[in-house]
Parts: structure tokens; C-alpha cells; sequence
């Protein structure tokens, strides 16, 4: 099972956007996404479901619940 950062990672390069732009449409820094595609830190909840809809990715789907 990936890690949540990893899953964040690969949908963002399927979808692909950049680490910045990311970074912009959630208004956060890319350090920000850094840090969680590297596992240092977990988005919280409603930062997560921001990246699932910017991403259009079901949090189902990122947390390998289907």
C-alpha cells in the first residue's frame, strides 16, 4: 500500500500539474506539497479535499478504499 504522499504525488503527475501550481490553486507554498508528497507532514482534511477535487481524484481512490 502507498503512502498518502506518494499517492498525492503520483495523481498530480497523472494529472500533470506542477508541485507550484498545485501550490497555487490551493493556496499554499510548494513547500507545502513537498513535504507531503515526501511524507514529512499529511495535509489536513480540507486541504486533502482540496487536492482530490483539484486533482479529480476520488479520496476513496487516494485512500485505497475502493
Amino acid at each position: 500500500m502507498m503512502e498518502i504522499g506518494e499517492k498525492i504525488k503520483l495523481a498530480r503527475k497523472e494529472a500533470g500539474i506542477s508541485q507550484k501550481e498545485l501550490a497555487e490553486r490551493l493556496q499554499v507554498y510548494q513547500k507545502d506539497i513537498s513535504r507531503w508528497e515526501n511524507g514529512e507532514r499529511t495535509p489536513s482534511l480540507e486541504a486533502f479535499a482540496q487536492i482530490c477535487r483539484e486533482l479529480k481524484v476520488s479520496a476513496d481512490e487516494m485512500l485505497e478504499l475502493k
